[in-house]
């Protein structure tokens, strides 16, 4: 089932649950009302006149949910959403006048209000006269001035409507809410869907800028190798062909074991080492094997890269250090902490390798915005540019069992 059918199958339960609470309130008040008055003949009669009540707003509502608000939340048409709101809201009050003029009380209420009409109202006391003075045969007072008690007070057809209209903006409130709040949340994994797509397309073309200058290279230098030591070209052709079956194949899931990507940092050093004297000092530490623990592939190779093609001197003593260490956090999360140090060539020496260095090296702009596809803020990712070495921090949370692919 897609995220929308499922969002939309959540979203028609909810109306379902206020659809049933709105029914039941007005009925279970109506018995609770007829039983305090020992009125038990009225009880189908409150139930059905509720039920009719009840049935016009949810065909106004049904309207606005299917055709109406479509307009406003889909497809961001506010004018016609507004037209078709009045349009909806003018029949909703042709509805009231018409059942207004077929309203009728219900049995007992006019008896009631005669009762009270002609009631004997107490004589009044004429203070002047000290006598009272007569009733009136209407139930008012004699001498009172017309229209006093009730001059303020709408007719109740009136409240009548004014509630009904009320009610009816609640409702449509209520369905925009609702629609604006699963749309949010359909919108939100659609924008994680295509920040997931844009990662993999990320780590595509990581991978490819990876291949063909390291490959050419590598390729050349174990030429050179067959004639000088044939025994250490075999060796780093084994070194080349489980670099690219790693890329090729492990490279696809989300996730890979840290040994994994250990091993194949070290496969990548090997051969990056066949092209430099001994000059260059490589020391690797890592304090855990990695072998319980996920980490997204191809996490560490954009700073061993960038190690070499901006730190080692061909004529010069250099040196690429790295470390790594598995640890818990305060919060109980693990977390891996990854740290690179290499030299830097001097001034010169980087002018004159820089267009070759941005042609084929990964930037430290699109490593950043890989991580923050990836972990979001919850990492931590420090550049120490010194004058004479280079020094890189990073801090990312692992996973300690299999995802799921």
């Amino acid at each position: 089932m897609s995220s929308h059918k499922r969002l939309k199958r959540i979203e028609y339960l909810v109306y379902a649950i206020l659809l049933l609470v709105i029914v039941l309130a007005p009925t279970i008040a109506a018995l609770y009302h007829n039983h305090s008055l020992n009125e038990g003949e009225f009880i189908a009669q409150d139930i059905v006149h509720t039920l009719k009540i009840v049935v016009v707003y949810v065909i106004a509502f049904a309207i606005h949910d299917v055709v109406i608000a479509p307009l406003l939340v889909y497809k961001h048409k506010p004018l016609y959403y507004v037209i078709g709101m009045l349009l909806l809201m003018g029949v909703f009050q042709l509805y009231q006048c018409n059942s207004r003029s077929h309203f009728h009380p219900r049995p007992g209420e006019e008896v009631k209000t005669e009762m009270v009409q002609d009631a004997p109202q107490p004589p009044s006391i004429d203070h002047k006269a000290e006598r009272p003075l007569p009733p009136s045969g209407n139930g008012k007072i004699m001498g009172q001035p017309p229209g006093i008690g009730n001059a303020h007070v709408p007719p109740p057809f009136m409240r009548r409507d004014i509630l009904a209209l009320v009610m009816f903006l609640l409702g449509i409130g209520t369905n925009l809410g609702i629609k604006f709040y699963f749309r949010s949340i359909e919108a939100r994994r659609e924008m994680e869907d295509l920040e997931k797509v844009n990662l993999k397309q990320n780590l595509d073309q990581l991978r490819y800028q990876l291949h063909p200058h390291f490959f050419m290279n590598t390729l050349n230098n174990i030429h050179a190798l067959v004639d000088i030591d044939p025994k250490k070209a075999q060796e780093c052709i084994i070194d080349l062909s489980k670099l690219m079956r790693y890329i090729l194949y492990e490279t696809n899931h989300e996730y890979v074991q840290a040994s994994r990507e250990v091993e194949f940092m070290a496969n990548y050093v090997r051969l990056m080492r066949i092209r430099y004297n001994d000059k260059l000092t490589f020391d690797v530490s890592n304090a855990d094997d990695g072998k319980g623990v996920w980490i997204p592939p191809l996490i560490f190779i954009s700073f061993v890269e960038n190690a070499f093609k901006h730190g080692v001197n061909y004529n010069k003593p250099s040196f690429i250090t790295i470390s790594s260490k598995i640890y818990t956090s305060d919060n109980g999360e693990p977390r891996l902490l990854y740290l690179c140090r290499n030299s830097k060539r001097t001034n010169g020496e980087a002018a004159a390798s820089k267009k070759v260095s941005e042609a084929s090296g990964v930037g430290l702009t699109n490593i950043r915005r890989r991580l923050d596809l990836l972990f979001g803020s919850n990492y931590t990712l420090d550049i120490d540019d010194g004058e004479t070495e280079f020094l890189v921090k990073m801090d990312i949370p692992v996973k300690t069992s299999e995802p799921v692919s």
